[in-house]
């Protein structure tokens, strides 16, 4: 069987024929432009203020919501990120201080930012800078994914304030797509369907889950893409998370390929039998 390099221009493990056609995306490629970032800030300020009651701030812990409004990636750790958004005005981070270097290199547009050091409290500073900032009472609406204890230590800083869940926002906004959005998100989905085909097409008997799987993750590396692939053989296709017994492809089996990407944070999941 024909074979290409798993990653075009280098020496890495060869794949069939029929991952040849994957490219990498290139300029097909349209990032979210700050201009996007700012109106997504925006459209949850105005959704804040139509909120019966109103809420007075949002308060965004790593996570998608983080990355939606302001384009940072960051993991959760026991050492609280957050990104403040008052009803009106500008928004500001509190970080640790020893991160604060690393935070900066991800801003794609001006933010604040408050550091704390290892024996202050990052809700308290989040609370006093708010309150600096001519909201010292209202309501903060709490994003879904925040860890009870961040929003535990919030609620006992800025005592003056009640608490609400920030999904009438978060979720409004993140619900309605952009054509930028649906753009990436169509990227990712065509890019899966072609990896797929490319791994169907190269099918033979003998292979494991984990030799087709290694097909899927190396598709995607040839697009420069992180994606892969739960793959079910035979009988296994039949349940929805397989088995973790090994399983040789035999002819007439069933292949099961439920995956996906992701293209600028944008992800795809796809199932293909």
């Amino acid at each position: 069987m024909p074979t290409v390099p798993s990653v075009p221009g280098t020496c890495g493990p060869e794949l069939p024929e029929a991952f040849s056609s994957l490219k990498p995306l290139g300029s097909h490629v349209k990032p979210i432009a700050v201009e996007e970032f700012r109106g997504r800030l925006q459209h949850a300020q105005k959704l804040m203020t139509e909120q019966k009651p109103r809420l007075d701030a949002l308060f965004l812990a790593p996570g998608t919501s983080l990355y939606y409004f302001t384009g940072i990636r960051w993991g959760i750790s026991e050492r609280l990120l957050a990104l403040v958004l008052p009803r009106a005005g500008e928004p500001f981070l509190v970080c640790p201080a020893f991160e604060e270097g690393r935070l900066r290199e991800q801003l794609r547009f001006p933010i604040e930012i408050f550091a704390w050091q290892e024996d202050q409290s990052p809700t308290q500073l989040a609370a006093s800078t708010l309150a600096q900032r001519g909201t010292a009472s209202g309501r903060i609406g709490i994003e879904e994914t925040t860890h009870f204890t961040f929003f535990d230590h919030l609620r006992q800083a800025a005592r003056r304030f009640e608490f609400a869940s920030a999904d009438p926002v978060t979720i409004a906004c993140r619900g309605r797509k952009s054509e930028n959005e649906l753009a990436l998100m169509r990227l990712a989905c065509e890019a899966t369907f072609d990896v797929f085909r490319a791994v169907f097409a190269s099918l033979r008997e003998g292979m494991t889950q984990q030799d087709i799987a290694q097909f899927v993750e190396a598709g995607f590396a040839r697009m420069n893409l992180h994606g892969g692939a739960l793959v079910l053989i035979g009988a296994s296709a039949a349940l929805p998370h397989g088995t973790v017994q090994p399983q040789k492809l035999k002819e007439g089996d069933v292949v099961l390929i439920d995956g996906g990407t992701s293209v600028d944070g944008y992800q795809s999941d796809v199932t293909r039998t």
